[in-house]
């Protein structure tokens, strides 16, 4: 049975989306399926299409069509976008999108398996500029697709609703999945968007393709990430030096980056759990993020561009951070202001920043008693 629609306006994109996915808490999948949750995830995807400006755009995971006829509408007049969907449903609605946006010139809807669809791209000529993989739940399945479908210099973004895998609750499906030993850490968004970015190194290493990040962004239940696609065999070798491992010590609680895991904490010698394999090279494409913050901003989408903004400069620092919160519970110290700790780091000539990946806390160049003393003092 066709799904009841209602109309929602996202930019300046006019949709139909199933009427029960405006007011449910958990949208459901069938009969199509919509999440107006996911609309700052949509905001920051049309951001960085109208400042990358791909000529041709594909929307793998289409749905309803929300993503690929607003980059269709608000990124770029020329675009060309390809929108695949299996559930013909969804796909019903994302053909009446497009009508709706006039953008038909330029849309096509493919009804097809997006795995299959995605493989199709194999050899051939026709690859995109920009790829979008969206799925309930882990990407892990379509990534070697991705690569495969985006041209060499494409853009392909991925979106991860895994996060409790990432973040390190559930160990043995991170490495099932993702083929990284992953725990709980004190940056745990941080970490789970780094093992993701490694595995995508990994995978394209099968097929003679190199990742560059651009952006990553955690927000509410999912994880997402933008990286460039360079091909050849010596672009994937150099990449491929950007994977580690994280190092947290549970006895100094200093943590530290190893190339390979040495079982031993180089700060105090106590014994060790590496964090990997993951990226522990940068993750921010400064020129890109920062002109599609200026687009969020000047677009009225205020969450995009703190998003977007809450980057800069966040490759100066190692690839993890401290939480101030478990520094102070673990201390049995009062809560302090991150503001406050960021000033006590300054005057011993440290630089820190708020932790763009978590709810709260500090990437720094400062050690972790360097960190504590911080705390401690601003706790007075």
């Amino acid at each position: 049975m066709p799904p009841r629609l209602a109309p929602t306006r996202e930019g300046s994109t006019d949709l139909l989306v199933p009427e029960e996915s405006l007011r449910a808490k958990a949208p459901k999948t069938f009969p199509a399926f919509f999440n107006p949750a996911a609309r700052v995830n949509r905001d920051v995807s049309v951001a960085i299409a109208a400042v990358t400006n791909p000529g041709s755009f594909l929307d793998a995971l289409a749905g309803v069509g929300a993503r690929g006829v607003r980059v269709a509408n608000e990124a770029s007049k020329t675009v060309e976008v390809t929108m695949v969907e299996f559930n013909r449903e969804s796909a019903a609605v994302a053909e009446r999108n497009v009508a709706r946006n006039k953008v038909g010139s330029r849309c096509e809807v493919v009804h097809e398996e997006s795995n299959a669809y995605l493989h199709s791209r194999f050899g051939r000529l026709e690859r995109f500029d920009a790829v979008d993989v969206d799925p309930f739940g882990t990407p892990a399945p379509y990534v070697q697709g991705a690569l495969t479908a985006a041209a060499d210099g494409g853009v392909v973004s991925l979106t991860a609703t895994d996060t409790a895998t990432l973040c390190g609750v559930y160990p043995k499906v991170a490495a099932r999945r993702y083929g990284a030993a992953v725990f709980k850490s004190e940056f745990p968004h941080e970490a789970g968007i780094r093992v993701l970015l490694g595995f995508c190194a990994r995978v394209g290493g099968v097929i003679d393709a190199a990742i560059e990040p651009v952006a990553a962004h955690s927000t509410l239940h999912y994880l997402r990430v933008y990286f460039r696609v360079q091909r050849g065999a010596a672009r994937s070798d150099r990449c491929l030096g950007s994977l580690g491992y994280v190092v947290p010590c549970s006895a100094c609680h200093q943590n530290s980056t190893e190339e390979t895991p040495s079982g031993r904490c180089p700060k105090c010698g106590a014994r060790t759990r590496p964090l990997g394999p993951l990226w522990v090279g940068g993750l921010v494409d400064e020129e890109v993020v920062g002109k599609a913050a200026r687009v969020s901003a000047e677009r009225g989408w205020r969450e995009a561009a703190r998003v977007l903004e809450g980057l800069a400069g966040s490759d100066r620092f190692p690839p993890y951070g401290y939480s101030v919160e478990g520094i102070t519970s673990r201390e049995g110290i009062s809560s302090v202001r991150l503001a406050k700790v960021a000033e006590r780091l300054a005057q011993v000539g440290r630089e820190s920043m708020r932790q763009p990946f978590e709810s709260s806390g500090l990437k720094t160049t400062a050690d972790y008693a360097e960190v504590l003393a911080a705390v401690k003092e601003s706790a007075r």
